[in-house]
């Protein structure tokens, strides 16, 4: 009994275990599997709800297939989405409007801007083009320009209506034909262009394929601006021209230069290219016998083909910039006792006296050093060793000798250039390059903003795949030819471009930033600056009270002084900058221009000496040829004509000869020529009067059927010629 007992709960024992175990086997499948065949079931449910309705099922998959041959398509074609289109149009339009951002300031608009004096110039001799551009809403901020360091200045206003071939600004042409810019540049011989824009896929399909009085209205009214206002060419912007149009857009060109140049042979033209032209709509070995200058877009390369992605407008990569150490340095205009206090070592030391008046103060300041320090090893006889003892020197007091009263009277005193330096290390460790006895030089930056210099920061993350400007002037070469690459001109940014992230990370481009903006940030302690070594770059990084980040990508003197010091070791005829008139109260970009196309010396191999840069000049042989036929044929054409009657009229008085008949038509090989002649002559002349609409296919049946009748009529000549007794 109790045995039986204990086997019964035993047996309800195991059987609660195994339904322990099964319960539990459940519970886990309904948490993990059962849940998945839950979701998949749902799914399948839905599925066939939808299928339930086949009108609604096919719109679904036509709407899904849709969507997916269209991105596929632009994948395959490098073609960018709706959304990336409208972006990039954004920022191409953006660029010749007024600047606004949500973080300017209108205050800067009100400034004055600064002239830049210097009694250096741009000689004509060197052959350099340094154009800059001068937008129509800038007003008469052109009077503060350095026109003698500029030899082209480029005036955007002639904005065209493609319906019409009008300009769409009456008041940007009224103020180019009645202001003083072209007069101003004129007496320091800086030559004007005018700025023919037509911009966007659509303007210029409509362009192209309107009648032709709408381009002829176009270059009448360009001739007559030119001979109205005195100035030296134009500059063509012609962008997104479509592949379709690439022949009307030649032919227009070439129309172009022929017909403005009939009044005067010496006028200019210029061209904008865009960086990518994957349809070679923009064909260089085509274009530059009418095309003086060719002005590479190089500020759009955050405009990529297919999207509008962040990054530096203008990117000169550096291999190794993360391995090399930076010095910064600043030129200092200031007092002796001014440039012992700023807290950055002294590098340089330029005085503003005479000879005698700087020995003078060697020998008080030795003086002072050496009695209170009398074995302190220094130069005696170097002002930059000695200001920089006393900087770091205490008196007995403890206090810095050039706080000494008697010292820095004679510091106040004194006038000085002094040239700043701060060292910063090398972002990596240099433990690739570890095998060199000596570690790589150091890159020099040479700053003139003294806000930048003070909160400067160096970066340099290295892209190697990146596309910048060392790559597409290699290409834009061999497009048109190493024989020509002094036409090709570097179009750099005088301004920043803005992007915005929110909190949530989503980034939008804002728009586009004057260079004397960003600096008012600096100024003002609102912004941080990084230098990236590795793309001679700007980039200025701001936070707004709602979480978000802006960062402003830009270019300032140091980055462009890099850019021209490439644009001439490169061979290119020069640079050009867009766009002027928004740097008020800054004349970095003057001195700049100064240092690297004036004061700069190369070495000059044919003279064996060091001069200024100077550009190949670009022989035009070709199209002057062409230039000379064009506009002479009228005259080529009567001469030839009138020939053509003598020749004929001689012609027909020597055959009344039976000795020359005989001789001209009794051979076969004669008569088969004259008919040939006369066949292509009258085709020729046919496809000129237009009889015949198709004229590539006439002409090869006209010549066909020429040489069946030659041969049938010479057959038939030799017949009966051999019948004759």
């Amino acid at each position: 009994m109790k045995q039986s007992i204990i086997t019964y709960y035993l047996s309800q024992l195991m059987l609660g275990a195994l339904f322990l175990c099964l319960f539990q086997t459940s519970l886990l499948g309904q948490l993990w599997g059962d849940e998945l065949d839950s979701l998949d079931q749902l799914q399948l449910e839905q599925r066939e709800v939808l299928k339930a309705t086949p009108p609604i099922q096919e719109r679904v998959d036509g709407k899904i297939n849709e969507h997916r041959l269209l991105m596929l398509s632009y994948e395959w074609w490098e073609l960018p989405t709706n959304i990336e289109q409208t972006r990039i149009e954004k920022a191409l339009d953006s660029r010749y409007k007024s600047y606004n951002t949500t973080l300017e300031n209108s205050e800067w608009r009100n400034k004055r801007g600064t002239f830049y004096r210097s009694n250096n110039k741009i000689s004509p001799k060197q052959n350099l083009t340094v154009m800059g551009w001068h937008p129509y809403w800038k007003g008469d901020t052109y009077k503060t320009y350095n026109y003698r360091l500029l030899t082209h200045i480029a005036y955007y206003g002639y904005e065209i209506n493609p319906f019409t071939g009008g300009y769409s600004s009456f008041e940007a042409i009224e103020e180019f034909l009645n202001n003083d810019l072209i007069m101003t540049a004129h007496l320091d011989t800086c030559k004007v262009l005018l700025t023919v824009s037509n911009r966007g896929y659509t303007n210029n399909e409509v362009f192209f394929t309107s009648e032709p009085d709408v381009q002829r209205n176009l270059i009448d009214s360009l001739k007559s601006i030119l001979l109205q206002s005195g100035a030296d060419g134009i500059d063509l912007n012609f962008e997104e021209v479509p592949i379709t149009q690439k022949a009307n857009f030649m032919k227009f060109v070439k129309e172009l230069s022929f017909a403005i140049r009939e009044d005067n042979n010496d006028y200019i033209i210029s061209m904008s290219v865009p960086l990518y032209d994957k349809d070679n709509v923009y064909d260089l070995p085509q274009l530059k016998p009418w095309i003086d200058l060719f002005v590479i877009n190089s500020f759009n390369f955050h405009i990529k083909p297919t999207e509008l992605r962040e990054g530096p407008l203008s990117p000169l990569t550096a291999e190794d910039a993360s391995i090399r150490g930076t010095v910064c340095l600043y030129e200092l205009y200031t007092t002796l006792d001014e440039l012992l206090a700023v807290p950055y070592s002294i590098t340089s030391v330029v005085l503003e006296h005479d000879e005698v008046y700087e020995s003078r103060l060697r020998d008080s300041l030795n003086y002072y050093i050496q009695r209170t320090y009398q074995n302190l090893e220094y130069e005696p006889f170097d002002i930059t060793d000695i200001l920089n003892t006393i900087k770091i020197t205490k008196d007995l007091d403890g206090r810095p000798l050039w706080q000494h009263p008697q010292i820095n009277r004679l510091l106040r005193k004194t006038n000085c250039v002094g040239m700043l330096s701060q060292y910063y290390k090398a972002t990596k460790d240099n433990e690739e390059v570890g095998f060199f006895i000596f570690k790589p030089k150091r890159d020099t930056l040479i700053f003139k903003e003294l806000d930048l210099f003070n909160n400067i920061a160096i970066q340099a993350e290295v892209d190697s795949q990146q596309m910048d400007l060392t790559k597409m002037v290699e290409l834009f070469k061999a497009k048109i030819g190493y024989d020509h690459i002094g036409s090709l001109v570097l179009g750099l940014p005088y301004h920043g471009a803005v992007w915005y992230k929110d909190r949530s990370g989503n980034k939008d481009f804002e728009g586009y930033m004057p260079y004397s903006e960003v600096l008012r940030l600096a100024e003002q302690g609102r912004a941080s600056v990084n230098y990236d070594k590795a793309t001679h770059s700007m980039e200025a990084t701001l936070r707004d009270t709602l979480g978000g980040v802006y960062k402003i990508y830009f270019d300032n003197s140091t980055s462009l002084g890099r850019k021209f010091d490439f644009a001439v070791d490169q061979g290119l005829g020069g640079v050009g900058l867009w766009a002027l008139g928004a740097d008020y109260a800054h004349t970095d970009l003057w001195s700049t221009i100064e240092q690297s196309f004036v004061i700069r010396r190369i070495w000059n191999e044919e003279k064996g000496k060091y001069t200024r840069v100077t550009i190949d000049k670009e022989n035009k042989i070709n199209y002057t040829i062409q230039y000379l036929l064009k506009r002479f044929s009228h005259l080529i054409f009567a001469t030839l004509f009138l020939i053509t009657i003598f020749i004929c009229i001689s012609f027909c008085f020597s055959v009344l000869d039976w000795k020359v008949r005989d001789v001209l038509f009794y051979s076969g090989a004669f008569r088969i020529f004259y008919l040939v002649v006369f066949t292509i002559v009258l085709l020729v002349v046919g496809n000129w009067l237009g009889w015949f609409q198709n004229r590539m296919i006439t002409f090869a049946i006209g010549t066909g059927l020429g040489l069946l009748l030659t041969w049938v009529a010479s057959n038939l000549v030799e017949s009966k010629h051999k019948e004759l007794p």
